[in-house]
């Protein structure tokens, strides 16, 4: 037997052969590609198992017991070479990604929006003015895009033929902070909310006030007001990363600088605001000790904040691309001792939509036999 949580995380882990079969019948663009690689977690095809289970799976050709094939109408999925008795639903990457569809200034509109299950993503700032260590944003050149551009992409994003997002992440790399650019992210935040009112809209960003360089208590409330009454955002993203503090120094240095302390008074002011089950944050699985990523879960459960756990994939174009994956039995303990750190405060790991949940660590229900 094989617990869904484990099969979740081989999966994320070990990734899957597709078939030619299985190809055939997916979403392709002309050269056969069925994956658009973004992010280093996001960058494999969304396959959800069993009408409930969520995964982010990498394509593989080799060196993995997974497959993904297609035989008597359906997608089947063998393992060592078994067919596991399991439904299978593939989840296609957008036609305008797999398409380098472009706007008429040029642009890639994958590099504005992206979709993945049921989340369609702005990126209101191309590259990023952190440096996190385990990223490849801050590699690219940072640049603020107007939003007219956006919009642009929005709407053939919102017109795509293989996907239809539920909520809107507006998210990207994070703003310098001087008083211009700021404003720039205020604007973007009211504007998409306004004119898509259909849509709930998240916002991923770090503490911070509404003007540059504010940064009080008041501050917050200040700003995080402006989001939740004049902008109507629904849900924010506010993302821990690390709790050990050597850790954060050395692989997150401006998230170190902002200190866990203004994390907490952000977090704690915007739960008050937006509500429980509203905010949440996500920590790094692997980079460090199991018992620091757990006193990170519990501390953000005793926040109001629900817990998001997102395994470290070392990405090629960052300087930590040979650093080891964790295991998939590290993983698999991790998670187990985070749901039940959850489940003692009255919530669960997040994010709470499940499609949404293909590339974060969760705990399943149920198991295969194989």
């Amino acid at each position: 037997m094989m617990e869904y949580t484990e099969l979740k995380i081989r999966l994320m882990q070990e990734g899957a052969v597709f078939t030619d079969n299985a190809k055939a019948h997916m979403c392709k663009n002309k050269f056969g590609q069925i994956v658009v690689h973004d992010y280093a977690t996001t960058g494999g095809v969304v396959v959800e198992l069993a009408g409930q289970v969520y995964v982010n799976v990498p394509v593989k050709y080799e060196d993995t017991p997974f497959c993904i094939d297609y035989a008597q109408q359906r997608f089947v999925l063998t393992v060592d070479g078994q067919a596991v008795a399991i439904s299978v639903n593939i989840m296609p990457a957008p036609q305008f990604a797999l398409n380098n569809v472009l706007l008429e200034n040029g642009t890639p509109v994958r590099d504005l929006v992206m979709t993945h299950a049921h989340r369609l993503r702005i990126s209101p700032i191309h590259g990023c003015s952190y440096h996190c260590q385990f990223c490849t944003c801050n590699r690219q050149n940072y640049l603020e895009i107007p939003c007219e551009y956006l919009d642009q992409a929005v709407q053939i994003a919102l017109s795509d033929p293989n996907t239809s997002p539920e909520h809107i992440l507006i998210s990207g790399g994070t703003p310098e902070a001087d008083e211009r650019t700021y404003q720039y992210m205020n604007e973007v935040y009211k504007y998409f909310p306004e004119k898509y009112p259909d849509y709930e809209f998240d916002v991923m960003l770090s503490p911070r006030g509404l003007h540059a360089g504010k940064d009080s208590a008041r501050d917050y409330e200040e700003f995080l007001d402006y989001l939740h009454n004049m902008c109507n955002i629904q849900t924010l993203s506010v993302n821990l990363e690390l709790y050990h503090d050597g850790l954060r120094r050395k692989y997150i240095p401006e998230k170190w600088n902002i200190g866990i302390n203004s994390y907490r008074k952000f977090i704690c002011q915007a739960v008050e605001l937006f509500g429980r089950g509203k905010i949440r944050s996500s920590l790094i699985v692997g980079l460090e000790e199991m018992e620091d990523t757990l006193r990170g879960v519990e501390e953000l459960c005793s926040w109001g904040c629900i817990p998001v756990l997102s395994a470290f994939v070392p990405d090629k174009g960052t300087d930590m691309a040979s650093y080891p994956q964790p295991t998939v039995e590290f993983l698999t303990e991790t998670v187990a001792r985070a749901a039940e750190i959850a489940e003692n405060y009255g919530t669960a790991l997040g994010p709470l939509c499940r499609p949404c949940t293909h590339n974060s660590l969760t705990k399943e229900t149920g198991s295969i036999s194989v």
